[in-house]
This record gives structure tokens, C-alpha cells and sequence, in this order.
């Protein structure tokens, strides 16, 4: 899996509700979260986050090979590769409560133990991703859902997720997903994570589903 290019981060974005006052960078209008650079700019925080999503993408393509089972520590330092040079609390579980639109994540009181549920019963069975299609899209799925649903980290659980089901699909031997079309659809991308749809996220990553080696 190593060679590839770096691709730029899918443009799909949630605006969250947390449960700790005084998490935004001051100045920024409560539009920039806290951070090591003491950006104040939605526009300059988002450049950052594309530079760390190029170097989360390098980084996971060229130290996870295609027979690695994955673990929570492997999202947790892609998280850290992410978003590191940005936020303290990158690589690290949130210790806040978050809530989108009504509806509430897991309570982060429980992430510790959630996670080791989902490593077990989710990352293990799952990984390396192997098999014929129907097979590869299913544990993509599963695994897609699971992270998303769970929300572990404070800021850039979309995108991180994202990154792991694009490793997933390459370990399979196929070229990553067109995450466009998850912006054409996101009121089911939305609908299929809150319900744990399995049937519905399936559909949605088959039709996005690139075959061959990754283009980068």
C-alpha cells in the first residue's frame, strides 16, 4: 500500500453542541475550537486540517499494511497524525458530551469501555478487510457505523472515519470510495449512523465504491 498520493479531505461537516462552555478559540466567534496555533479564522483552521488530513492519509497508507488487523490505538494515531500540530486533545477520547441535531452521542464518561467493546467486537472480526465485495462492504459498514455512532474523539470523527473505511477498502484490494456521493446523500449518510443502519450504510458504500488501486 505504499506509492500513494495524498488526497484531499471530503468536504462532509457536522457543527456540534458540547457539554463544556469556553472551548472556543477567543475571537473566533465560537467558530474555531481551541488550538495549539491560536487560529482565530474558520479559513486558516480549515487549511491546517487539510494539511493533517494529506499527512494522516500518508502516514496510513505507508505504516498499515494490508494483513493488519486494526485496533483502537491505530485510529487513535491517525487521529494524532491528523490533527496533532493543531489540538492537545488529538489522539485522545473526548471528555465531553456531544449532541448534533437532537441527537446525543454516547456519553464520554463510558468511551473508554465502549471502545474496548468495539475493538473486540467490531475491529477484530472485521480486519484485515478481506473477501468478495458483498463481504467488504459489509465489515466496512459495520465498522463505519460503529466509530460514527460511538463519536469518539471531539472534533474530526467524520473524517477520521472516513480515513479508516478508505483503508479498509484499499486492504481489500479496491481504490477507496467517491465521498461525494455521501454529500448527495447525506440525510441517509445521517439516517443510516443514527439508526445503526447496516442494510442502508451498505448500499451507500457500494455505490461509492472505487475499484482498483487508489487513484490518490
Amino acid at each position: 500500500m505504499e506509492g500513494k498520493k495524498k488526497r484531499h479531505p471530503d468536504t462532509i461537516s457536522t457543527k456540534y453542541h458540547a457539554s463544556v462552555a469556553a472551548e472556543y478559540e477567543p475571537g473566533s466567534q465560537d467558530l474555531v475550537l481551541k488550538n495549539l496555533l491560536g487560529i482565530t479564522s474558520k479559513e486558516k483552521i480549515d487549511e491546517a486540517e487539510v494539511k493533517g488530513y494529506a499527512e494522516a492519509f500518508e502516514y496510513m497508507i505507508t505504516h498499515i499494511s494490508s494483513d493488519q488487523r486494526l485496533k483502537v490505538a491505530d485510529i487513535m494515531t491517525i487521529h494524532k497524525v491528523f490533527f496533532g500540530h493543531i489540538y492537545a486533545w488529538a489522539g485522545k477520547p473526548r471528555t465531553v458530551n456531544l449532541s448534533k441535531d437532537g441527537f446525543t452521542f454516547p456519553a464520554a464518561q463510558f468511551l473508554d469501555q465502549t471502545l474496548q467493546h468495539f475493538e473486540e467486537d467490531i475491529l477484530k472480526p472485521n480486519t484485515p478487510c478481506h473477501g468478495a465485495r458483498k463481504e467488504v462492504i459489509e465489515k466496512i459498514a459495520k465498522v463505519h457505523l460503529e466509530l460514527l455512532f460511538i463519536h469518539p474523539f471531539r472534533e474530526g470523527n467524520g473524517r477520521t472515519a472516513r480515513l479508516l473505511a478508505t483503508l479498509m477498502a484499499l486492504q481489500a484490494g479496491y481504490g477507496g470510495f467517491d465521498w461525494e456521493i455521501f454529500e448527495r446523500r447525506f440525510a441517509d449518510y445521517v439516517r443510516a449512523i443514527q439508526q445503526l443502519d447496516l442494510g442502508l450504510m451498505s448500499a451507500l458504500l457500494d455505490t461509492a465504491l472505487r475499484d482498483g488501486p487508489d487513484p490518490g
